[in-house]
């Protein structure tokens, strides 16, 4: 299970619509990454945090500001553990 969802998390990295312009598509998959994040284990975002690089923390950074945007059921307690995690890899909340 772990492993499915880290290979999720990648996937949704790799394939972020950077360029795209079409709005649809970016809420697109906004939904998809909220919906790979909360099904992490609150014991796995370590792990997973630690399996990016720069890029994909950067990105994944983004993602989760993003979703306090438009936060959903008990979505906002799960970024919440996202950001603490990335910003102790990174050395600085908030990068």
């Amino acid at each position: 299970r772990t492993g499915d969802a880290l290979r999720a998390l990648h996937a949704a990295l790799r394939n972020a619509p950077l360029h795209a312009r079409d709005r649809a598509v970016k809420e697109q998959a906004q939904g998809t990454m909220l919906r790979v994040l909360t099904s992490f284990k609150s014991s796995e975002i370590e792990q997973a945090v630690n399996s990016l690089d720069r890029n994909g923390i950067d990105l994944l950074m983004k993602y989760i500001y993003k979703g306090f945007e438009k936060p959903t059921e008990n979505s906002s307690a799960i970024l919440l553990q996202w950001h603490e995690k990335v910003g102790v890899s990174s050395g600085a909340l908030g990068t």
